[in-house]
């Protein structure tokens, strides 16, 4: 660290840049301790809300998954016993997206 010669300095003038350089050290030293306890607080804070968002995710995210595979089995049971609505179905949305495709080729 370099340090300054206050030499040239008069007395009382020294005494003032200490005074201001201690009163600046003093608040840096506030100003730290603040935004040290600031930022313990807000990740606490913030790690409890990730750690319950991401529980809650983990839940929503399971039961969706029964949700999902219980259709999937009532559609695939459904599929088997008659599998004309879902060639038809099928059919109709290959018509759709060529009626679509289509008629976005000609506006250009």
């Amino acid at each position: 660290m370099a340090s300054f010669d206050l030499s040239h300095f008069t007395d009382s003038a020294q005494q003032r840049f200490g005074n201001q350089f201690s009163s600046l050290a003093r608040d840096a030293r506030h100003l730290s301790d603040a935004l040290s306890r600031y930022t313990d607080h807000a990740g606490r804070d913030l790690g409890h809300f990730a750690h319950d968002f991401a529980d809650d995710a983990l839940h929503q995210g399971a039961v969706a998954a029964r949700v999902l595979g219980k259709q999937a089995w009532k559609a695939g049971k459904a599929v088997r016993r008659d599998p004309a609505p879902t060639v038809a179905a099928i059919v109709g949305i290959a018509c759709l997206v060529t009626l679509v495709m289509s008629s976005g080729s000609r506006r250009r």
